[in-house]
């Protein structure tokens, strides 16, 4: 038979089995270093993040309103909040239920997205040279013109920075990068 004896601490009381306090402030300081240089490019993670839901927010704005356009038999509109090239003050998907061509409270606004944060920007160029503060998709699914977006990364970089395409078919495309488009260059610094 075999018995087990606990031993016990010269001053009588149980060894502690836990970590000392001196191994518990290693830990911490070993792990604050790491969070420290793991947070610049999460950072970095989340700006990419927020660039590629605005992009797709507005790719699916687009994709909505050709959509409605040919199911209404109708012209809609993606239309920018603030009337002009400048979209970041958010913008609406609108159904020309009047059919007089011009988008304006009395036609139904199928949906409406915010405003953008400060720090990000869109900008759109109509290649025809027509209004930038819409893009009209008719009956058929066709756009009026060909457009071109830019969502901007904050810091201005265009390679982070997303460019939309919209064909004058009516075809949406988006991209990581600006280069090639003709709407406005990105902010240097937001």
């Amino acid at each position: 038979m075999t018995f087990l004896y606990r031993r016990r601490h010269p001053d009588g009381w149980h060894a502690g089995r836990g970590f000392t306090l001196f191994e518990l402030m290693v830990t911490l300081i070993v792990l604050s270093i790491g969070v420290a240089i793991a947070l610049p490019s999460f950072r970095g993670v989340l700006l990419n993040s927020a660039v590629s839901g605005q992009t797709n927010d507005l790719v699916t704005a687009m994709a909505m309103a050709r959509s409605e356009a040919v199911r209404r038999g109708t012209q809609v509109a993606v239309v920018s909040a603030g009337g002009g090239a400048d979209w970041s003050g958010g913008w609406s998907v609108v159904a020309d239920t009047n059919r007089d061509g011009v988008f304006t409270g009395s036609d139904e606004v199928m949906k409406r997205s915010p405003a953008l944060d400060s720090q990000y920007h869109v900008f759109a160029k109509n290649t025809a040279g027509g209004s930038d503060g819409r893009v009209v998709f008719n009956l058929n699914g066709a756009a009026d013109a060909a457009y071109d977006l830019n969502v901007c990364y904050p810091t201005g970089d265009a390679a982070r920075s997303r460019r939309i395409q919209v064909r004058a078919s009516g075809n949406v495309s988006s991209f990581k990068g600006t280069s090639g488009s003709a709407a406005t260059s990105c902010p240097a610094g937001g």
